[in-house]
């Protein structure tokens, strides 16, 4: 019988990795890992490359442990695709889906805010991510623009894919960041604002679950956006919408008011709402019957939570 490698076995020298990737130019960083450029040598195909700095993970290693089996696990269209993991004794590589227009926090900068039929497919792209995430009773925890990378299609649309988990318990953090960026991309700013920028002031506003739709800047938006942001930004997160109901929304459903809603509407999103339940439920059975498999490597997954 062949045994598995150990973690010490399975290290491999950056020069092998080199031998196979031309990494390149540098991408973004943060306070772990560098993301850069990179072209596979034999097939010319370009991916980004996230560069992890062990060191700096000394008591975390098992947050990059879960994120790497949970990237490994889950292949879905707004999710970033992890292709390959090397590690060598210093860093941790990450061979990953290069998506070349940005992020969503520079699109934001350069567009201010977006109509409501752009906004409310991105709105549909996160929920998307996160359904499929939480009917396997995985969590991000840390959905922002930053870590929503902006694909631009050949037909001059947008498609968000989600990256760089967090992992955590409670689903509901996650939909109130749905809620608060599809606040920002119809107006451009967030909902929770302080005078001079005071922390404990804008603390307690979002606590409170403060925040008002300004005119002018709300007064062309349409009444269905509105509600969804107000199902979402909710602090009870009990009466919060969960993926599912934000998919069933009339204006996600209807991209914005850009389609007509269909004939017999309720009749239809009540179907419409059983269908997404049951693949959830799927989704879900067939994340807890494989899940052993995908952390056989890794000691720590107690950051997953149950639906």
């Amino acid at each position: 019988m062949k045994l598995a490698k150990s973690k010490e076995e399975r290290l491999v020298d950056l020069d092998e990795i080199k031998t196979q990737f031309d990494i390149g130019r540098v991408l973004g960083d943060g306070n772990f890992a560098v993301v850069n450029a990179c072209q596979h040598r034999d097939t010319g195909h370009e991916y980004a490359m996230k560069i992890i700095d062990k060191s700096k993970l000394r008591g975390k290693e098992h947050m990059i442990d879960n994120e790497i089996a949970i990237m490994k696990a889950c292949h879905q269209e707004n999710l970033v695709k992890l292709y390959e993991e090397f590690e060598t004794r210093e860093e941790i590589y990450l061979v990953m889906e290069y998506v070349k227009g940005g992020d969503l926090f520079d699109a934001i900068k350069n567009s201010v805010r977006f109509t409501e039929p752009v906004a409310s497919k991105m709105s549909a792209d996160m929920t998307n991510a996160l359904f499929y995430l939480h009917s396997r009773g995985i969590v991000h925890r840390d959905v922002k623009p930053e870590n929503l990378m902006v694909m631009r299609n050949k037909d001059n649309s947008m498609t968000l894919k989600l990256g760089d988990f967090e992992i955590g318990y409670g689903l509901e953090v996650d939909m109130w960041a749905v809620g608060i960026i599809t606040y920002i991309l119809l107006c451009g700013f967030p909902p929770f604002r302080a005078t001079d920028n005071k922390q404990t002031e804008l603390f307690e506003y979002i606590k409170a679950g403060e925040y008002e739709f300004l005119s002018p800047y709300w007064d062309a938006v349409s009444a269905e956006a509105i509600d969804l942001i107000r199902h979402l930004l909710v602090v009870d997160k009990r009466s919060r919408y969960t993926a599912v109901e934000v998919l069933c929304h009339p204006w996600i459903i209807t991209v914005g008011g850009s389609k007509e809603l269909p004939d017999l509407f309720p009749q239809y999103q009540e179907k419409y709402r059983e269908v997404i339940i049951a693949q959830g439920k799927a989704n879900y059975a067939e994340w807890k019957e494989h899940r052993g498999r995908i952390f056989a490597n890794s000691n720590h997954n107690t950051s997953l939570t149950k639906l």
